[in-house]
């Protein structure tokens, strides 16, 4: 499977009053509603913002408008241990609020998904979804930037524009809405042209409006960039999607299926070099060659109990051979587990100027029309 390109359709239209987070509660157990404090800060940040960019425009004949809502801005943060990919430390989690997103993520994921600044570009419908998501997950911050104006064919397609917001600059009418979502999130905004320096800010950053000339310049700097800035570049064409991923040359990822590791009840083990090991009659086996695997419970060849990993040779679905000689050891009685252990794997990721010359293997969501991913693909690098 082709790491760098996923193919998919998706579309939702969702009030944003869907996704919020509980009030706060008082000590009394009275709700707090803090909606009417939040909108009068919101509103008092964005008039800030639009009187710096005015004061900006009127002294140096350039605008650039940034505003930040629910603390410091991510903007003045930096790269670090890439939080998304590496170590994450000294980050705390409500366990309370988070119970489900722990239950699917782990706590290690959800660490360094709370320490990880995030740059959404491009706040049209799919921009916004994704915006959404990312700060109902709950991420260190979100940037959201977009240059253009809201239009009239945004309201068909977005969840977060009225009309009240037409002629308003698509990222400063988002930020209010998306800060309802969830208050712990910090949520700015850029209005400007960004540039690869701005890049470096983030631990991953987001495209779903950008020439294909610019993703590439973009993401050649992010796949350089030490240590790797996580690139994606996502677009919608009518019923069709892609997602491009660039996670740098080097990217670890710790449970490649994220299912439970494969297990089976021991039959017997042979005294052989190669030790040959069988199962019972009605359990098949999911070893494949080259998996590592730990004994427990080995009645008699207690030697395979210590818990050191042993690769699978040979593996068929009610035996599987160990790479070790237990010629000298105990003999067999009775009893046994066979436990996968499940080991990282590291991805290289090809840059996307590479990627569109040699896409290597696609995903096949229909098998009766083979050729149709290679020909979409290439359709959407042309008209990139």
């Amino acid at each position: 499977m082709n790491p760098h390109a996923i193919f998919t359709s998706s579309r939702s239209h969702r009030s944003p009053s869907d996704f919020m987070l509980p009030g706060k509660r008082s000590a009394g157990g009275e709700v707090v509603d803090e909606s009417l404090i939040k909108r009068t800060k919101i509103d008092n940040l964005i008039s800030s913002a639009a009187t710096t960019a005015a004061a900006a425009t009127t002294s140096t004949g350039t605008s650039s408008t940034d505003a930040t809502m629910g603390g410091n801005n991510p903007n003045g943060t930096t790269n670090g241990k890439l939080p998304i990919g590496g170590d994450s430390n000294q980050t705390d989690i409500d366990e309370d609020l988070h119970s489900r997103q722990l239950a699917v993520y782990g706590r290690e994921t959800m660490r360094r998904l709370f320490a990880s600044n995030i740059l959404v570009s491009g706040m049209q419908g799919l921009g916004a979804e994704i915006a959404k998501n990312l700060i109902l997950a709950g991420v260190k911050s979100v940037t959201l930037h977009d240059e253009g104006n809201v239009e009239l064919w945004d309201l068909s397609s977005s969840f977060i524009f009225t009309e009240d917001d037409l002629g308003k600059n698509r990222a400063l009418a988002s930020i209010q809405k998306m800060q309802e979502l969830n208050n712990s999130v910090v949520i700015s905004t850029l209005t400007t042209e960004l540039t690869t320096d701005q890049l470096s800010q983030f631990q991953a950053v987001v495209f779903t409006d950008i020439s294909l000339q610019k993703a590439i310049e973009f993401d050649n700097f992010c796949h350089k960039h030490n240590p790797p800035i996580a690139f994606i570049k996502s677009e919608v064409r009518g019923l069709f999607g892609s997602v491009f991923c660039d996670f740098g040359p080097k990217f670890t990822v710790a449970d490649v299926d994220g299912e439970d590791p494969h297990t089976g009840i021991i039959a017997s083990i042979s005294n052989d070099n190669p030790a040959l090991i069988t199962s019972v009659d009605d359990e098949r086996l999911e070893f494949q060659d080259g998996d590592l695997v730990v004994f427990s419970e080995v009645d008699g060849m207690s030697e395979l109990n210590d818990g050191k990993p042993r690769k699978v040779v040979n593996a068929k679905p009610y035996s599987f051979s160990i790479e070790e000689d237990t010629t000298n050891y105990g003999a067999y009685k009775k009893g046994g587990i066979v436990t996968q252990l499940k080991q990282p794997k590291v991805l290289k990721f090809k840059p996307l100027e590479e990627a569109i010359k040699d896409p290597g293997e696609f995903l096949l969501s229909d098998f009766s029309k083979f050729d149709r991913p290679p020909v979409f693909a290439f359709d959407v690098s042309g008209v990139g």
